[in-house]
């Protein structure tokens, strides 16, 4: 019996009846614009975008001010410690695609994790806290090239939103409150950290007296900071009195990162992966990122099975949707790493003929043994933020950054308020033992000098009949791919509303563990369909956080994931 992959979402967000005859309802994370529309994860954030826009500013200028509000507001997620990457369709058809993903530090060693773990078996992971999980950051360096490059205004001017929130302060969210809850119990289970690392924990922690919602965070070293760039730009960063503190800092509590590494540091430009899926084109990142990849082959995959019947009022099946993530995730495992020190199989893996290799593969009925997920046949040889722009001249930015965890590695320079990213833990630190997010990793991305991480950030722009139509991205560490194929495969083959695509609950799967994981909990028919197919249902809940722009006739409807609490603008 054939079985749809995708229908019947109206359940799952406990509605009823046809589809299109219900109206959104009243909420404060979408809003439309005639002509522009920023969508952060933050309100302040999105607000900076939009205020570089009203000031003459294009959607790269928009961009760098967005990204360094984000600094301030969300700087657990993000900040100048990190870095990301960065896709631009301009009104002429170019396509600008910018890597400044952190690097492993000249010292590094494929071996330096298993060597600090065994010298300190009983301490917190050396990949994940301290000075030597932190790889060099690029976030400053591709901000300052995107504005120098393409962008209108000076960098003084775009920074002033991000420096004032630094100055004056802004009232902290729920999710500031719930995430320095969390990274709470961290210092609890370690309390050495509260001494080693303590700059987090006196200035957002409070030394153990949370903030709540709506108490103002004022970060006056970081506003030091920002203003420096203004005046010096990134030199400050990579060359100056930043770079230096920042070498010296690593000296002192046995990290790695040298002046030389910074110095050394710069942005690249990468070629896009263009693919389609049934009447849509989509632009895609390519490696170090595993999220174009990976999101282009879950979708070639899906595209051999019928787009299911509309409307549909029946019981979701999400079991095709889950197979094809399950072959994806395992090549991902097995083939991706940096494309500048790895022979990375991308024709290969973006095959139609392969995509549909793996389709006829899929059990309508069953799951497959573990081991027979993604390509076993080839010949041998894994705290993020995202935005959406769209500008009036018709020019569109999607961009993901990140420190990694909740705020990095938990070590700052404490001077300037510079919180460092824990990106170290994104190669394969070692041999068959997953990262902090559960992810198995082969030595297509071990550590080397140089190197840049594999990651899961997945920025994404949807072309219909050759126009910007959908653009998104998420973060959540490999929750990206999933959070991002789960809104792409409503919005383009269920065609329901743009706002149920975003709040409707995710399944996720990434091969190994091999577990189901759901965004929140599901209603009970969703989980026993899964199960008689043989699917293994986790317990804990699990979801990326999706910000997302799509074209409404003339104009735009912008939205951020109520999950996190951004507010988008536009006008």
């Amino acid at each position: 019996m054939k079985r749809n992959w995708l229908g019947g979402v109206l359940l799952a967000t406990g509605l009823c009846g046809a589809v299109f005859a219900c109206p959104p309802s009243d909420v404060d994370w979408i809003a439309s614009g005639k002509s522009e529309m920023v969508a952060a994860d933050s309100e302040f954030a999105s607000k900076a975008g939009l205020s570089t826009l009203e000031a003459g500013g294009n959607a790269i200028d928009a961009a760098v001010a967005v990204s360094f509000a984000l600094a301030v507001t969300r700087p657990y997620s993000t900040g100048l410690g990190g870095g990301g990457f960065m896709i631009a369709r301009f009104s002429d058809g170019r396509i600008v695609v910018q890597d400044f993903r952190e690097t492993a530090p000249a010292a590094s060693t494929p071996d330096m994790f298993t060597k600090a773990g065994a010298s300190h078996p009983d301490g917190p992971s050396r990949s994940e806290f301290g000075y030597l999980a932190v790889a060099v950051p690029g976030l400053v360096a591709g901000r300052c090239q995107a504005l120098a490059q393409w962008g209108t205004l000076s960098l003084e001017k775009v920074l002033q939103p991000a420096i004032r929130l630094a100055r004056e302060g802004y009232p902290v969210d729920e999710d500031y409150v719930r995430t320095t809850q969390d990274v709470l119990e961290s210092y609890k289970k370690h309390p050495s950290l509260a001494d080693s690392y303590g700059y987090v924990y006196r200035t957002h922690l409070r030394g153990g007296s949370l903030r709540q919602k709506g108490d103002r965070l004022i970060q006056p070293e970081l506003g030091r900071l920002l203003e420096g760039l203004a005046a010096e730009g990134p030199d400050l960063f990579y060359k100056g009195t930043v770079a230096a503190a920042i070498a010296r800092e690593m000296k002192r509590h046995g990290g790695i990162i040298a002046e030389a590494d910074l110095a050394n540091y710069q942005p690249k430009m990468r070629d896009p992966i263009v693919s389609t899926y049934r009447d849509y084109d989509l632009i895609l990142m390519p490696s170090p990122s595993s999220g174009g990849i990976a999101l282009a082959e879950t979708l070639n995959i899906l595209e051999n099975f019928p787009r299911p019947p509309l409307p549909r009022h029946d019981m979701p099946d999400y079991h095709l949707q889950i197979e094809a993530m399950k072959h994806a995730f395992a090549d991902r495992a097995v083939w991706l790493g940096d494309q500048d020190f790895v022979d990375v199989p991308t024709k290969r893996l973006l095959s139609k003929s392969y995509a549909a290799a793996l389709a006829r593969q899929i059990d309508y009925q069953r799951v497959s043994e573990i081991k027979q997920y993604g390509s076993t046949g080839m010949p041998k040889d894994a705290g993020t933020s995202h935005f959406c722009i769209a500008d009036r001249f018709g020019n569109v930015v999607v961009s993901t950054e990140t420190i990694n965890t909740s705020f990095g590695s938990l070590t700052a320079i404490e001077e300037w308020g510079l919180i460092l990213n824990n990106e170290m833990d994104d190669f394969a630190t070692e041999p068959g033992k997953p990262n902090a997010f559960g992810l198995i990793q082969s030595n297509a991305n071990a550590i080397a000098p140089g190197k840049r991480p594999l990651s899961s950030m997945s920025p994404t722009i949807v072309l219909k009949d050759g126009q910007p139509y959908l653009l998104l991205g998420a973060s959540g560490g490999p929750r990206i791919i999933s959070s991002v194929l789960n809104v792409v495969l409503i919005v383009l083959d269920a065609h329901f509303p743009f706002q149920w695509a975003i709040e409707t609950h995710r399944p996720h799967h990434q091969w190994q563990p091999d577990l189901v994981y759901f965004d929140r909990e599901a209603p009970p028919g969703y989980i026993e369909d899964l199960k008689k197919c043989g699917h293994k249902i986790a317990q804990t809940y699990k979801s990326g956080i999706v910000q997302a722009i799509m074209r409404d006739g003339e104009g735009w409807i912008g939205a951020s994931d109520p999950r996190k609490g951004g507010k988008p603008t536009g006008r």
